[in-house]
């Protein structure tokens, strides 16, 4: 038996953009190399559907969906987790979140994203590089806040919504 085949390795479904950049920082930080799936970039060890393989589980048993559209990175999520799939949690180690803070299954932060005291995101939110989730904000599943969108303290977000870079959810109390 290889040395090569205790390699520790992590399933990434997806490898456009985010999940290029996803795969990278997982490797960086001591999750293991990326063995991706994708339906349509070259090079991945086979389709979206092929997460499904029992050799493949065995290999990988963390996985990360890497997909910007908000509902089917809900869906993959839904199905990697009834198949038996580990969802951690991914903290960028530039980004800073407070320990009372609560992050939901597979949700992804990425560099300098901030998630303030008594956060809460549901399963499958991408936290983006330099967004800001401020203490007491609530999001549903598989919210995408892009780079520099900003949650203020006490805001909602529903399930599957996106915060644009720039774009802010205001807190309750405020008026405008």
């Amino acid at each position: 038996m290889s040395i090569l085949s205790y390699r520790k390795q992590v399933l990434v479904l997806g490898r456009g953009g985010f999940g290029k950049q996803l795969g990278e920082m997982l490797a960086d930080t001591g999750w293991g190399s990326p063995v991706y799936l994708d339906d349509n970039a070259p090079d991945c060890a086979g389709t979206l559907r092929d997460f499904v393989d029992p050799e493949l589980q065995r290999r990988c048993p963390n996985a990360f969906v890497a997909i910007g559209d908000n509902n089917l990175r809900r869906d993959l999520l839904q199905k990697l987790r009834a198949a038996g799939y580990q969802l951690p949690v991914f903290i960028h180690p530039a980004a800073e979140v407070c320990e009372s803070a609560h992050l939901g299954v597979g949700t992804v932060v990425m560099p300098f994203a901030f998630v303030g005291a008594n956060a809460v995101t549901g399963a499958g939110c991408l936290l983006n590089a330099g967004s800001i989730v401020d203490h007491d904000a609530r999001l549903g599943t598989a919210v995408h806040v892009a780079p520099g969108g900003i949650v203020k303290a006490g805001a909602e977000v529903p399930d599957l919504a996106k915060v644009d870079s720039g774009e802010i959810v205001r807190s309750p109390w405020e008026k405008g």
